[in-house]
């Protein structure tokens, strides 16, 4: 499932083409796919302007926005401006095509009169969901999810696994608890703080919290700077892979010697995931402090 990384992956590769494009239409091509009951907004040659792209978590927001210049009879309601969400699930992606025809398996297409491209939602396995909306934080997809994990303060990190007894595993990947981590970045993470993915998170003490912070942080840019892990079906917008799962360290490994001590990697299968974890370099009682293995690569 495309994590934090693939996300924002694709909002920087879409964000250039998307922001100040002129829309003529939106259609949805399958509608298992929207969740929400507002619907699409009327759209008219010229009506609407891409305004850019933002995300939160594992959610993709494209802004929409009158064009001034326009008639606005035809607007619907008024509005001023509205907000396509998606959320990417296990196989969604948003792909810039040229093509007269389709992918296959595309569900929503956008077109512009501006630009000679479509952009296109596909989604083979239709777990990913869209949603209009006027206000993000309000939708479906977003009004119960937590922090994005690239932003959290320290602090606020702080304060949520303070206020969990749930296993380090659980709480990184619960969205209500902080949105953008699943299975690949929780296991890359918890190696990089030397953490064991059992621990409880009220269990932590302070340091071990500031080194977690930093690991996060610290892993996630560089799975960014990589163009995110193409592990089963993940692709950019024009069609290439992610690099960084030539660079985990613990994820998909089983029985490899850990990069730190030459154990094997140890796999376990808990809720029906495999989770990796290195049981001599994350010991399940008192962890190992070290400052983070990675150079961050978008540190100033």
């Amino acid at each position: 499932m495309p994590e934090l990384p693939e996300v924002e992956t694709s909002r920087m590769d879409l964000q250039g083409f998307f922001t100040g494009a002129a829309v003529r239409d939106c259609r949805v091509l399958d509608p298992r796919i929207r969740v929400g009951h507002p619907s699409p907004p009327f759209f008219r040659r010229g009506q609407w302007v891409g305004t850019g792209i933002e995300r939160h978590g594992k959610t993709l927001i494209m802004g929409f926005s009158q064009n001034q210049e326009e008639e606005t009879e035809h607007s619907g309601k008024g509005e001023k401006g509205f907000f396509l969400l998606s959320r990417f699930g296990m196989s969604g992606s948003w792909r810039r095509v040229d093509a007269r025809l389709n992918p296959p398996h595309t569900h929503l297409e956008i077109r512009f009169s501006d630009r000679t491209s479509r952009l296109v939602w596909v989604d083979p396995r239709r777990f990913g969901r869209i949603e209009f909306a006027t206000v993000p934080f309000s939708s479906n997809l977003l009004s119960r999810v937590g922090p994005d994990a690239l932003s959290v303060s320290a602090s606020v990190f702080e304060e949520i696994l303070r206020s969990t007894s749930r296993s380090l595993r659980s709480a990184l990947m619960d969205q209500g608890l902080l949105a953008g981590i699943g299975n690949i970045y929780m296991a890359e993470i918890l190696f990089d703080a030397g953490l064991s993915p059992f621990r409880e998170g009220r269990d932590l003490l302070f340091r071990e919290v500031r080194v977690l912070h930093a690991s996060m942080h610290s892993v996630l840019r560089a799975a960014i700077a990589e163009g995110g892990s193409t592990i089963h079906s993940f692709a950019r917008e024009d069609g290439r892979n992610g690099g960084y799962q030539k660079l985990h360290l613990v994820y998909g490994r089983e029985g490899q010697p850990c990069p730190r001590c030459g154990l094997p990697v140890r796999k376990v299968t808990l809720e029906a995931r495999s989770l990796y974890y290195c049981p001599s370099c994350q010991p399940p009682k008192r962890s190992t402090i070290r400052s983070s293995s990675r150079r961050d690569p978008l540190e100033n």
